[in-house]
């Protein structure tokens, strides 16, 4: 009989309870005990240090990378929780006292020996910030190492110069303006405004930018109604004078069919150049029926530029398609779609979702139309990772943009962007939404908006100051003024384009 098999054979409760007189005296458990004990804390420990806390930080640094994204600081309104039970010290086997010690951090990507305190700090900093990473039903060892490696160095944080930080701000005040501008002089019409996601256009340019950068020289867009005039004027640069034109009811010429559909159903494409000076042909895709059915018809339009182009690779035309939170839980025909998402028939090389988590379902709070802590549960379908990002966090919106470009290019994987926000008014601009969530929109009521968050934040860094903030608003107003001018003298509309060349 081998001298282990008493050993291999002992009940693992014994094993634990000989383990533990070991931790406190290993004199007191028998010599072939001691010896295996002290081989495997050699083996999990760290050189230098008390061997069992390897281990520990080990299983630590585990559990932020696994769940920390359940602990994140995603919600504007601040209502989600900012612990969880799995990141206890305890839960590892560590205690306050231990903070002080140094401990071998070199599994996170940019540290060495550091206190336990401050890889404390940093693993919250990177998993439990505005960006929350959830990548747990990722088993591609690459893919995994891929997160950590763009992710724990940066602590999850873009790196931004002022100029950068301007240009957001610029963004956040046109796209707010705007729908402000709407609210004063369209009263009473339906818009499905974007105000309280407003960092979706940042967002989007990022998406936009990035991808050009990695050699994307097409991107097809499918989105729901909420929010596409601010898209269509910022992001596809449709000229406000045809948007504020289908406001004021102008006809089209005699000799053209109409479209018949309504001015947040419409789709717009543009020939854009980025920052860079990379050129992107931008196309978003007209959307009737204003929900989730638009999902398969731009996967289609892409196979079919894909394949035209001979895009072997799919890495030149990608797909990004904006959801509802409520709608992408709520239809089958999401399910459907990322089902067939790498189906070598099907696939496109990954697309690049975007939930527009509101944190509503028409009038309906999350805890009663879903299960989920979030809205974004489908992507476990895929296994894709999902970058949970506070709204009212713009430098963090472009750092989960620029992720989810990096991660489907590099991968040709789907991945989500869960842009965690709120809706400022109701279903539509005729609804109270305080007679079905009163409590809900007395805090959205006293809540500033993410421009003049932003705004604030710029100005107590220096990077701003007021009088360039009012200049900002200022002009955004006066090219509006200027616009809605132009629209009802020359009563121009956006023109009917049937399919040509190719299609």
């Amino acid at each position: 009989m081998s001298r282990f098999d008493e050993i291999a054979r002992s009940n693992p409760e014994y094993v634990e309870d000989l383990y533990r007189q070991y931790r406190k005296d290993p004199a007191s458990v028998d010599e072939r005990w001691a010896l295996v004990f002290a081989g495997y804390e050699f083996g999990m420990g760290a050189a230098g240090e008390r061997p069992s806390i390897g281990r520990a930080v080990a299983d630590l640094v585990h559990a932020y990378r696994t769940v920390g994204y359940l602990a994140a600081d995603v919600d504007p309104l601040d209502r989600t929780p900012r612990t969880h039970p799995l990141l206890q010290l305890e839960q590892v086997g560590l205690s306050e006292k231990d903070l002080v010690r140094v401990v071998d951090a070199s599994a996170v990507r940019g540290l060495s020996a550091v206190p336990l305190g401050e890889l404390v700090t940093v693993l919250r900093d990177t998993y439990c910030g505005p960006v929350g990473v959830e990548s747990m039903t990722i088993d591609d060892k690459a893919q995994r190492e891929w997160l950590q490696e763009h992710i724990e160095p940066s602590r999850n944080r873009p790196a931004l110069g002022d100029d950068d930080r301007r240009g957001i701000l610029a963004r956040l005040v046109a796209a707010e303006t705007f729908e402000q501008f709407l609210q004063t002089r369209f009263v009473g019409q339906k818009r499905f405004s974007l105000e309280g996601s407003e960092a979706l256009i940042p967002l989007l340019d990022t998406i936009v930018e990035d991808a050009a950068s990695a050699g994307v020289e097409e991107m097809v867009l499918g989105m729901p109604h909420r929010g596409r005039l601010n898209a269509l004027a910022h992001v596809m640069r449709k000229p406000y004078e045809l948007i504020l034109a289908e406001f004021e009811g102008s006809f089209l010429p005699w000799d053209v069919h109409g479209d018949g559909d309504v001015k947040y159903h419409l789709g717009y494409s543009h020939d854009h150049v980025t920052q860079q000076g990379r050129p992107i042909h931008l196309s978003m895709t007209s959307n009737p029926s204003h929900l989730e059915a638009i999902d398969p018809v731009v996967e289609g339009m892409v196979r079919a530029k894909q394949a035209y182009l001979d895009d072997r690779q799919r890495t030149r035309v990608v797909p990004v398609l904006m959801h509802g939170d409520a709608a992408f839980l709520g239809q089958g025909l999401v399910f459907e779609t990322l089902m067939m998402s790498q189906l070598p028939g099907f696939t496109t090389g990954g697309t690049v979702h975007v939930v527009i988590n509101n944190q509503i379902g028409f009038t309906t709070d999350p805890v009663d139309y879903r299960l989920s802590r979030y809205p974004s549960e489908p992507a476990r379908v895929v296994r894709a990772p999902v970058f949970h990002v506070n709204g009212d966090e713009p430098e963090a919106v472009v750092q989960a943009g620029r992720l989810a470009v990096g991660f489907r290019q590099a991968f040709g994987m789907d991945v989500f962007v869960d842009l965690v926000c709120y809706r400022r008014h109701g279903h539509n601009e005729l609804d109270d939404p305080a007679l079905t969530q009163p409590v809900l929109y007395r805090t959205i009521q006293s809540h500033p908006s993410v421009a003049q968050r932003y705004g604030d934040a710029l100005e107590r860094a220096g990077v701003v100051d007021g009088a360039a903030r009012r200049q900002l608003r200022e002009a955004a107003r006066a090219v509006l003024e200027q616009a809605l001018a132009a629209s009802r003298e020359d009563m121009p509309r956006q023109k009917v384009v049937p399919f040509g060349g190719a299609w």
